[in-house]
């Protein structure tokens, strides 16, 4: 296992890899996740990091992951810059339902998808730095990459948003090693990863295991009471009204995605017995 000074050493050569590809700024994504915040530690600790932190409020996340997020910034000196996608969970929710595992493609770029496209308007190729590691993804297990620009279209094949560069400074570490960092850096832990499995930041739904929704009334109410809100308005929409299930029109496997910011999800997905296609 390697040393905290080695990790924090690789971390830093992955980002200064990052703009010799002609980076011009850097945006660290942090979700509120262990994954994120071991990742944004490291970007603060590189020259080009401008103070700035970066979170996506879905909508459908844990007020305690928000205050969590916001007090680790408060902690370390770092600006929290907020964004919000103006097409909410709840807008989707009325169109089309509550998402199964086919349609978290769909849900991501709402809620996610265009909150990245905003960060990077205007700008010329910025580093969007995320926690993906290989051991915390079964779809990327083995094809994690430190760097990776743009975007693989779904109906083209070809590479789009050339201006994104992801990248992942803690792509190779193990869980010992990232636990390792996080206790001689004092990182804080989220308490929700532990009781729950996920930094809930977004509770969609789509890839929802069985007895997820107890988990929630029990360590998250206040995603529990929003999630049975937004089932009335389903219901009175006529569209589809049960969280965390699939329509009754989509059987079997489906081939679904999650996105350059859900790695947590393939894990959901692949436990589910879902066929994932790569990004």
């Amino acid at each position: 296992m390697r040393t905290v000074e080695e990790l924090t050493q690789s971390g830093l050569e992955v980002i200064h890899f990052a703009f010799i590809h002609r980076a011009v700024q850097m945006a660290p994504m942090f979700s509120g996740g262990h994954d994120s915040l071991c990742a944004t530690h490291i970007a603060s600790q590189h020259p080009e990091f401008t103070g700035d932190v970066h979170h996506i409020d879905t909508g459908i996340g844990a007020s305690y992951t928000r205050n969590f997020v916001e007090g680790v910034c408060n902690r370390f000196g770092w600006c929290l810059v907020v964004h919000k996608s103006k097409d909410t969970f709840e807008k989707f929710v009325r169109e089309r339902g509550f998402p199964g595992p086919g349609a978290h493609g769909w849900v991501y770029n709402r809620l996610k998808g265009r909150c990245v496209q905003e960060i990077v308007k205007g700008r010329k190729k910025t580093l969007l730095i995320t926690g993906c590691r290989q051991q915390e993804s079964v779809r990327r297990m083995g094809h994690v990459q430190p760097l990776k620009i743009g975007e693989t279209s779904k109906k083209t094949g070809k590479v789009q948003h050339y201006s994104q560069i992801w990248t992942s400074p803690c792509y190779d570490w193990s869980k010992a090693e990232q636990q390792l960092y996080m206790d001689e850096m004092g990182l804080p832990i989220n308490k929700m990863k532990i009781a729950v499995g996920m930094s809930l930041e977004c509770c969609c739904g789509a890839f929802a295991q069985p007895g997820e929704i107890e988990l929630l009334r029990e360590h998250a109410p206040d995603v529990a009471t929003e999630i049975q809100r937004l089932s009335c308005i389903a219901r009175e929409c006529g569209k589809h009204c049960i969280w965390g299930s699939r329509p009754s029109k989509q059987g079997g496997a489906s081939v679904a995605e999650t996105g350059p910011m859900c790695s947590s999800c393939d894990l959901r997905a692949a436990a589910s017995g879902l066929i994932i296609i790569q990004n």
